[in-house]
């Protein structure tokens, strides 16, 4: 299905999108009600100009019936009785009778109240009446009665005199509208529901008859013309008006009365389906609205790792759908996230674990070095502490001789005493020399072994892979105490090897003294420069063997970091989130190790993470508080690629106490755990 809308559709969809789903159906149900209100506002309107139109044409009704009696007294030359119209056209202001009315006071004649009679048929809307039935009674009366009143009117006021064709005009009008009455009576009572009409109607036709009978005896009398009595019609009509007008009335009401009641039906049919469909709309906007309520609600938890059961829509529409598949999906996480949890449990029990054996492994070895270079650093020095002694006699023995050198020739026995004696302590010197040669071999030799059990621990910590890695730092630091003891040892030898040729030297400067004792005289002075040679070489040997006394007390101290851990590290599975340089957005890292100095982490090569950069580590610590991460300011120590990995190493920079205080607390219980 193509994600590109209709055309026509765009604009309505400007407006949809910026509108929540409850707004929508609310802006929906006032669109479809807005065309049903206006549509039925027009129809009230128009039946209620129907109501108006018949109610006006019952308020003409009124004032053609007394102005009908008025005009059959004038007809029949009687006075009319004015006061009784008049108070009929001033009940009804609306038709706006008062000209026609004005024109009738001054002159109440047949004509002029026939001429008020169809004023008040066309203000009142009777003329125009719709229905056939009412029609034509409404024809009868508006019209038919007042032409044969006119024309009884103005035969009888001819009397004798008039012309034939007057006359027989007279005659033909009153004719025409006896058949009209007549016609009028049959076609109303043809279209007419209203039972006995006929019957109500019988005046009406006695007034057609007296029209008839006037008009013939008019017709008969044309060639010898007497006086007409236009009574007779008059009374007949009298007598026909009040039947007309109540049959007028009631038709004029029926339908009225059922305009009433149609309107009343439309209404109360338009409002019940109205309150219907807006009770209906209403429940789908509270249901739609609460189900979407919950989808949300539901799908914020599961995102924010909320797996818990919740209420959902269980309708059977689409959002119980949604529903129905929400559940499931959050089913499925919830047992997918117990896994994970199962999962890390385990890979934290092996990691304790391995961790465990590997400090066991660690604590051995380094154990066995440090013995190893106690009993060699004792040794060693416990040689060093009796050559130290014979260099001691020997500086004692050239003083000596210095200081007794001025007098030779007076000491030469003793000179020659003294320089057998020393001839012993040269070769007890040789000899402590030669013990200090087989220390440094054997030195030598726990080298090489130390850097043959760094070799092998290399290789074992290769082997164990990742969790090996601890191991292979100290088994690092091993090799290089091996190293700098070999080192160490190589000078020793190199020193005990001058102190050695120093020492025959000296033997043979002896051996020429004791030689040429006779000769003390003339080699006195050459005596003296041999015993400042021989303090020269006493305070090289002594410089040398302090040196010596110190790179084997650095044997002990690089023995001594073998046991100096700044924090103690171990491995741990915390949520890690980096962020870089400042930056606002989080990186996510996997833990390696973690411990109150600092952690060490792998991290994607795209983050370009270089050794240097400041970073803000967050940790989700398990420690009972989750909704708390820690926060803490770092700095990369290095960062060593590893695959497609980057292992990087961070220094915590000054965390705050509580911070401090809680990394602490949880690498302190994750130690007593793997212990």
């Amino acid at each position: 299905m193509s994600e590109r809308p209709p055309g026509f559709m765009r604009p309505a969809l400007v407006v949809v999108d910026r509108l929540r789903i409850g707004a929508r159906l609310g802006v929906l149900i006032l669109v479809l009600l807005v065309p049903g209100i206006g549509a039925t506002y027009a129809y009230v309107g128009l039946i209620n100009g129907q109501v108006d139109f018949a109610s006006s044409e019952l308020d003409g009704t009124v004032v053609v019936r007394e102005a009908l009696l008025a005009m059959s007294d004038a007809a029949a030359g009687r006075e009319p009785d004015l006061a009784a119209l008049g108070a009929v056209v001033d009940r009804y202001p609306d038709l706006a009778l008062d000209d026609a009315f004005a024109a009738v006071r001054s002159e109440p004649t047949a004509a002029t109240l026939a001429a008020l009679v169809a004023e008040a048929g066309n203000t009142s809307k009777l003329i125009l009446d719709p229905d056939l039935d009412s029609f034509y009674v409404m024809d009868l009366q508006i019209v038919q009665l007042p032409k044969a009143l006119v024309a009884a009117a103005a035969a009888q006021g001819r009397g004798t005199g008039g012309s034939v064709a007057d006359r027989a005009v007279d005659a033909g009008d009153l004719a025409s509208a006896a058949r009209s009455l007549r016609s009028d009576v049959d076609t109303a009572q043809a279209n007419t529901a209203m039972g006995g009409l006929a019957s109500r109607l019988e005046p009406v036709k006695a007034a057609a008859d007296a029209a008839d009978a006037l008009a013939g005896g008019i017709t008969g009398s044309l060639d010898a013309p007497r006086a007409v009595d236009a009574a007779p019609l008059a009374d007949a009509v009298r007598a026909a008006v009040a039947p007309a007008t109540d049959v007028l009335d009631d038709l004029l009401a029926v339908r009225r009365d059922g305009l009433v009641g149609d309107r009343t039906l439309t209404l109360a049919f338009t409002g019940c389906a109205a309150v219907l469909a807006f009770w209906f709309a209403v429940s789908v906007w509270w249901r739609t609205r609460t189900d979407v309520a919950l989808v949300l609600d539901r799908v914020t938890a599961v995102a924010d790792g909320d797996f818990s059961q919740g209420r959902l829509p269980a309708g059977r529409d689409e959002l119980g759908d949604i529903g129905g598949a929400l559940a499931t999906a959050r089913g499925r996480l919830a047992a997918q996230e117990e896994e994970i949890g199962e999962a890390r449990k385990v890979r934290e029990e092996q990691m304790r674990s391995q961790f465990l054996h590997q400090r066991q492994a660690e604590r051995r070895l380094r154990d066995r070095a440090q013995k190893l270079i106690d009993d060699s650093t004792g040794t060693i020095a416990e040689e060093l502490a009796q050559v130290t002694e014979q260099v001691d006699e020997v500086r004692n023995a050239a003083a000596t001789i210095d200081e007794r050198v001025s007098a030779a020739n007076e000491a030469t026995g003793v000179v020659v005493e003294q320089a057998r004696a020393a001839e012993p302590v040269i070769g007890a010197l040789e000899t402590s020399l030669r013990r200090v040669a087989g220390t440094a071999e054997v030195i030598a030799g726990i080298a090489g072994q130390t850097r043959l059990l760094a070799l092998n621990a290399t290789i074992e910590a290769a082997r164990a892979g990742e969790t090996g890695k601890g191991f292979a730092v100290v088994a690092n630091e091993v090799k290089d105490l091996a190293t700098n003891a070999a080192a160490s040892t190589e000078q020793i030898t190199a020193t005990i090897g001058t102190l050695e040729r120093d020492a025959a030297a000296m033997a043979q400067a002896i051996a020429a003294m004791v030689s040429s004792i006779g000769e003390i005289d003339g080699t006195t002075g050459a005596l003296r420069e041999v015993a400042a040679d021989q303090r020269a070489v006493v305070g090289r040997l002594d410089n040398r063997l302090a040196g010596t006394v110190d790179r084997i007390r650095g044997l002990s101290e690089l023995a001594a970091q073998l046991e100096r851990r700044d924090a103690e590290r171990i491995g741990a599975s915390a949520t890690l989130t980096l962020r870089l340089n400042g930056r606002p957005e989080g990186h996510p890292a996997t833990l390696v190790d973690l411990s109150a100095g600092g952690l060490r982490c792998r991290v994607a090569p795209s983050l370009g993470v270089t050794a240097g950069s400041p970073v803000e580590a967050e940790l989700a610590l398990e420690d009972g508080r989750p909704d708390a991460p820690v926060r803490v300011h770092c700095q990369v120590m290095h960062a060593t690629p590893a695959g497609d990995w980057v292992e990087a190493g961070l220094q915590f920079l000054d965390p705050p106490a509580g911070v401090a205080d809680r990394i602490d607390s949880y690498v302190t219980r994750l130690v007593d755990g793997a212990s």
